[in-house]
Formats: structure tokens, C-alpha cells, sequence
């Protein structure tokens, strides 16, 4: 077992991100370094978003990972690879069917129970260290102007042990991580698309070239995500350039 093998838990940080990336700074980490803290004054999510949390409720989490087998065209698989992972463990704790909405949050029932930011650090083409943090609401039930957000004691109408599930995701993590070590990116892609929200779907989002019908064909291993327009016309777009209309 390598992910959460060893484990650093923290009653307060700023980010679990900022500390493990200051912490590489100053050591070598074991890979599969995982930094966990029970509130986060300055969490961040994807697109320069907050994440908010009730002290002791979530999951706040980053993990350390070696990615030498990665380079900067298949580097989105990692993310994939963790986002299955949760979806796959929320999905087990709550018999319900999960989905990833690109690129690479967790929803159930139409609303956000966990998401994930990753940042990475290259050295050359190829991935030296990736920074996993990962923030899955599990007991908060209060989320006030959050109208999108759901959590497992929601759902589940009880409470969950914070560190059980972290072993699950662990376990998980694990098993899609020495996936993509071997190589294996056909199940690691598939798998993604399988429970890829609005995936093969005909919808209208918000795009760079506005409001559009389109249908999501795939999302390539360099991250970007393709669509068939109405038009027939397969299009591309990265981050920030496609917006979902739930």
C-alpha cells in the first residue's frame, strides 16, 4: 500500500495543498504522502473557487504522488484516476449512482458532495510530483447559500467515521494508481466516461462560442473535452471555456 501509508494529521492549516507543497520544498516525501486536517482556513478549489468546510465534518485531504510514468499528454489520466476513485467510494456509501462532472468534481442527486484539486509539478515533459487535495463533505449537513451541495450524512441520514472512509478512498486510489502505473489507461478512460455527467448526452451549455447543443464524446487524456454540435462539427475545449448548464 502505498497512498496513505503515511499519513500527517493536522487540527488547522491553510491548505493541505500549500503544506505539502512546502513541505517538498524542505524534504523528500515518502510517495503517497498523505496530509489530512480537520479545518482549513484558506481551502481552494478548482478555477480559484473556496472550498468551505465545517471544522471536524469533511474530509480535507491532499496526497503526494510520484508521476515519472507521466507526461503533459496524458497527464489528465491522474485526474481521471482520482475522481473515479471517489465516485466509486460515495457510490458504496450510498447506493446511489455517482457521476464526475468535468473536470473532475463529484456529484450525486445534481449536487456537488466532492471535489479535487490537483497541482502539478514537471520537471521537463515528464510529471516529478503531482499534489492530490481532495475536499468530500461526509457530515456536514448545513451548507447555508450552498443550494449545490449535498454530503454522505444527507444521504445516508447518519453519520460516517472520517477515517473510514479515507482508508476507503485510499484503497481505491490504489487500485486505479497501479492501473495507470501499468498502463492501463483504456479502463482507466472508460471507467471515467462511464460515470461522466451529461456524458453521450445531447445539452446546451455555456461556451467561448456561447450558448451551444452539443453532445460530450470524450474527454482526451491531455484534459480537454470534445463535443458533437448539432451542426455535426466536433469541437475542443480546456478549462474555463465550457461551462454546464445542471
Amino acid at each position: 500500500m502505498i497512498i496513505g501509508n503515511h499519513l500527517i494529521e493536522l487540527d488547522v492549516v491553510d491548505s493541505t495543498n500549500n503544506y505539502a507543497a512546502n513541505l517538498l520544498i524542505k524534504t523528500k516525501l515518502v510517495n503517497g504522502t498523505a496530509i489530512m486536517t480537520h479545518f482549513q482556513t484558506g481551502g481552494r478549489g478548482q478555477r480559484g473557487a473556496h472550498w468551505i468546510s465545517e471544522p471536524g465534518k469533511n474530509l480535507l485531504f491532499s496526497i503526494v504522488l510520484n508521476g515519472h510514468f507521466i507526461d503533459a499528454n496524458n497527464y489528465f489520466l491522474l485526474s481521471k484516476s482520482i475522481a473515479i476513485s471517489i465516485n466509486e467510494v460515495v457510490e458504496e456509501l450510498t447506493g446511489k449512482v455517482g457521476f464526475v462532472k468535468w473536470p473532475n468534481d463529484v456529484y450525486v442527486d445534481g449536487k456537488k458532495i466532492a471535489g479535487i484539486l490537483i497541482e502539478n509539478q514537471w520537471k521537463g515533459n515528464l510529471l516529478e510530483a503531482a499534489i492530490i487535495g481532495v475536499g468530500i463533505n461526509v457530515n456536514q449537513v448545513n451548507f447555508n447559500e450552498l443550494d449545490n451541495a449535498t454530503s454522505l450524512a444527507l444521504i445516508g441520514a447518519k453519520n460516517y467515521d472520517l477515517h473510514q472512509v479515507l482508508n476507503k478512498v485510499f484503497l481505491k486510489m490504489e487500485h486505479y494508481y497501479n492501473l495507470l502505473k501499468k498502463g492501463d489507461a483504456k479502463t482507466i478512460n472508460d471507467t471515467y466516461f462511464n460515470h461522466l455527467l451529461f456524458g453521450g448526452q445531447w445539452r446546451v451549455f455555456n461556451s467561448k462560442l456561447g450558448k451551444i447543443q452539443g453532445k460530450i464524446i470524450a474527454v482526451k487524456e491531455n484534459g480537454l473535452i470534445e463535443l458533437v454540435l448539432s451542426t455535426k462539427q466536433k469541437v475542443t475545449f480546456e478549462f474555463k471555456e465550457l461551462e454546464f448548464i445542471l
